[in-house]
């Protein structure tokens, strides 16, 4: 099937760039972001000095000694220490961590120091499973509105010119795979619970919605897709509501459950913190009054459709849903602008040292959707589908050329300008001095 093919290819230029890179190598991927979500495994089960962390710290600097061993920790009330991040992510590297923890003991050639690149390299492999899991889960979903044709080029346009490609290959142990893969699960299974309503496909909601709050606490509004999938015309409505009132019970299940687990969060901040609620990011607020939405969609500094324009396709595409994958209309016409306007409502819009909108990835198992409508028209003429195949074959180009001058810092991390991007664009490497 071509669809299976697309996702081979993808997998096979997630790996071989992933193999490539130095960090495959060295002691970058328990870095930032990635040190403060591991750091709930390293202080429970290698250090005990939850509520401190300065055995962790102390570790950490002995392999990055230029960075702040004790990143990622703030202030509790009660005068402990806790970490910044919660701590979703944690759960998720937990199998690659007890298995390079084992490995790594019973071959004896390294500390079992939570750091060593055993440790890094079964984050980086498993953050990468997870991703091409998500991608798997993704196929699956897109097979039930779209033939098979349709779906490969939708996986293809995706998995490679998109900036799922950088946080699949070049920074795995980021959230943002693996999110996309619990996305990918929560649309499967609003579909099936609907078609089905078995009690298993109810609890599997629930556990996916919980996680995902428990990655990150705004992918909340993913809520909306079970709530609102379908939803297509008043009768639907009427015969949803009749359909929950009388499995009632199966959701108070899932609600249930997706409450269990994102308690894990404040149950930790009261058991070491003191509080049930501790602001882990103080001094970093929302400024809904001045989001920046224009420069997160076209700036040079981060713009999502500068540097990942194939999902300018996608947002065409939600004017076919009408005809086609219709469920996915009523989510998207109110999440959409929603996610846009919370996501560039954060004081640091550009959202640190990353490459395209990294926040936006978690988005796009439903974005999918609008661009296999929109692919599926183009297959209907000769032009268009001729047309949309150069588009994706340069979209891919630029999507590749541009994640590797990110990651050869060629591409500034953070601040770069329109003219720093047309002066740097054909630049394959920093120029010598003096050349």
């Amino acid at each position: 099937m071509k669809s299976i093919a697309s996702f081979l290819l993808i997998a096979a230029v997630v790996l071989g760039a992933l193999f490539q890179h130095h960090r495959w190598d060295g002691h970058d991927v328990v870095i930032w972001d990635v040190a403060g979500y591991y750091q709930y495994l390293t202080s429970h089960f290698i250090y005990d000095d939850v509520g401190d962390g300065s055995y962790t710290a102390a570790v950490r600097r002995q392999y990055r000694p230029e960075m702040d061993g004790r990143y990622g920790l703030v202030p509790a009330p009660n005068g402990q220490q806790v970490m910044k991040y919660p701590m979703g992510m944690a759960v998720f590297y937990a199998p690659g961590f007890f298995a390079a923890d084992a490995f790594t003991k019973a071959k004896g050639e390294y500390q079992p120091d939570g750091y060593t690149a055993g440790y890094q390299r079964a984050l980086a492999l498993i953050g990468v499973a997870y991703a091409l899991l998500g991608l798997w889960v993704l196929r699956r979903v897109l097979l039930r509105f779209f033939d098979d044709s349709t779906t490969a080029l939708a996986l293809l346009a995706i998995g490679l010119a998109t900036n799922y490609f950088c946080y699949t290959a070049y920074e795995p142990a980021m959230s943002h795979g693996t999110l996309f893969l619990l996305n990918a699960l929560l649309i499967w299974t609003t579909v099936r619970w609907f078609d089905t309503f078995r009690w298993g496909y109810a609890v599997v909601l629930g556990l996916v919605m919980g996680l995902m709050v428990l990655v990150r606490p705004t992918e909340a509004w993913m809520a909306l897709v079970p709530a609102l999938w379908g939803l297509t015309s008043a009768e639907a409505v009427r015969q949803r509501v009749a359909a929950l009132w009388q499995h009632r019970a199966q959701l108070l299940v899932a609600v249930v459950v997706a409450a269990a687990i994102v308690s894990v969060q404040p149950l930790f901040w009261h058991q070491v913190g003191g509080a049930w609620f501790i602001d882990s990011y103080p001094g970093e607020k929302f400024d809904f009054r001045h989001p920046h939405i224009l420069d997160g969609l076209f700036s040079p500094r981060k713009g999502w459709l500068v540097y990942t324009p194939i999902m300018a396709l996608a947002l065409i595409g939600i004017l076919l849903l009408r005809r086609q994958a219709r469920a996915a209309l009523p989510v998207l016409l109110p999440l959409l602008p929603l996610v846009l306007y919370v996501t560039y409502s954060w004081w640091d819009w550009g959202y640190g040292g990353s490459f395209s909108a990294r926040p936006l990835i978690s988005l796009y198992p439903l974005l999918a959707f609008p661009l296999a409508a929109l692919i599926d028209r183009c297959r209907r003429s000769p032009w268009l589908l001729h047309g949309f195949a150069l588009v994706l074959v340069l979209c891919v180009v630029l999507n590749l050329y541009q994640t590797w001058q990110y990651y050869r810092g060629i591409l500034h991390c953070c601040d770069t300008t329109w003219a720093m991007y047309k002066e740097h664009f054909f630049w394959f490497e920093w120029p010598q001095p003096g050349s």
